[in-house]
């Protein structure tokens, strides 16, 4: 079965049967992807499926599904939102690449998941280069001279009438393991996973080098089990890897060739671990910075339960004022929040006494890098919630060194550092 361009789709949009090679068979297994997963990453329609805030790569049977991260930039094409995707990824350590720049990333990939199957070659090409571990192991055999430690019982059994062998049990030091079995099972699944021709012959060369190894069956309970030593330390990013291919790819056996493989990040939590780490890196030193602290705001003392809260960033001033931060990855209605949002923000600036609360959005047309409004909270103690967004873009890129600049700017105003109340209204 011959593979297909990749689909493009961006993320709360539709794709129906009949579009782009989309079958009905492609939606049935789908469908049954998605209950086992509880409907998590997309709906299903009657005649397709729309997609959620997840970002990322689905393969069903030979089509590759590619679900790009989108707030309302029409200027921009899905091209570049890939690259974007996969910058955010890559800075925040999601996709882990050994150098420091995309030197790794050679030629252009027809879908993030090629991305991630050459990051995974170059990773096994260099522990290949580096020489593969080497482990003791334990190994039953009937030869022709004693070696180890004889099995008395079955030797007997089997040996009755050759007394010329020795049936023994002794340590082997090869490059027979877990760890390289792992490797060698993830390699062998990826010519079902991509139509690059790169990919595929760089696969080929590297399978050469590769020591014939006993297929394993692989769990979740296969890599947590793994213990890294100094040895084996350096594995670690292929494994991971390995693991997200091994573990999400899911043969449907009375189908006998349909899988369903889907590589998939909650938008919300990548916008918000991007901002933070961008944030913590540009922050003045006499800041103080805590992602997601918690504190519990409801317990049931019978049942020994309790219920946490917990704003994704509280910043501290020199002055010692707290400030909330709550990013979205959505666009509201001009400066209008969701009441959700709004009694959000007003519980977090309660319950960590702070003044100044920040919803902040991307920014989804460009020309300022920022924008942003006073809201006031008007009963009992006056704090603020000022609705911020913020470009993540420059010039259709991934914007990293000037990306938070504007807003420690603002934060850095006088109304930040003064102790007294103040309102604001809009």
């Amino acid at each position: 079965m011959s593979r297909q361009v990749p689909i493009q789709r961006f993320e709360h949009t539709r794709l129906l049967i009949d579009e782009e090679g989309f079958t009905k068979s492609h939606w049935n297994d789908l469908a049954k992807y998605n209950e086992r997963h509880s409907g998590q990453f997309f709906d299903l329609l009657h005649n397709g499926v729309k997609f959620k805030e997840y970002v990322g790569v689905i393969q069903v049977r030979n089509l590759t599904i590619e679900i790009l991260p989108k707030i309302d930039r029409s200027n921009l094409k899905e091209n570049a939102w890939q690259g974007i995707l996969l910058d955010m990824l890559r800075e925040c350590h999601w996709m882990r690449v050994h150098c420091h720049d995309k030197a790794s990333l050679r030629f252009k990939h027809n879908s993030i998941l090629d991305a991630y199957l050459e990051i995974y070659l170059d990773a096994c090409e260099r522990l290949l280069h580096e020489g593969l571990v080497k482990k003791y192991r334990k190994e039953l055999g009937n030869l022709f001279a004693l070696k180890g430690k004889l099995k008395f019982s079955q030797h007997i059994r089997r040996n009755l009438v050759h007394e010329e062998r020795f049936f023994t049990e002794h340590a082997l030091y090869d490059r027979n393991n877990v760890y390289n079995q792992i490797l060698l099972k993830a390699l062998k699944v990826i010519p079902q996973l991509t139509v690059s021709a790169v990919i595929r012959d760089k696969l080929s060369r590297l399978l050469l080098d590769f020591p014939e190894l006993p297929d394993i069956s692989v769990t979740t309970e296969t890599f947590q089990n793994l213990i890294y030593d100094r040895k084996t330390e350096r594995y670690k990013e292929a494994i991971e890897i390995a693991a997200m291919l091994l573990l999400n790819y899911r043969p449907d056996i009375r189908g006998g060739h349909n899988h369903v493989l889907a590589i998939l990040f909650d938008m919300n939590d990548l916008w918000e671990e991007y901002f933070y780490r961008r944030l913590r890196i540009s922050l003045p030193p006499e800041w103080n910075i805590q992602p997601q602290p918690r504190k519990v705001f409801w317990v049931l003392k019978e049942f020994n339960q309790e219920k946490r809260i917990k704003p994704d960033i509280v910043l501290t001033n020199p002055a010692g004022q707290n400030i909330v931060i709550d990013t979205k990855w959505k666009t509201p209605d001009g400066f209008i929040p969701s009441d959700n949002d709004l009694k959000q923000m007003f519980v977090y600036n309660e319950y960590w006494k702070a003044q100044h609360g920040i919803l902040l959005y991307p920014l989804n047309e460009p020309g300022k890098p920022f924008t942003h409004m006073y809201g006031t909270y008007m009963m009992g103690v006056q704090r603020s919630c000022t609705i911020a967004k913020i470009d993540i873009l420059k010039d259709g890129k991934l914007n990293k060194e000037e990306f938070v600049n504007p807003l420690i700017e603002f934060l850095e105003q006088p109304k930040f550092s003064e102790k007294k109340n103040e309102t604001y209204a809009l």
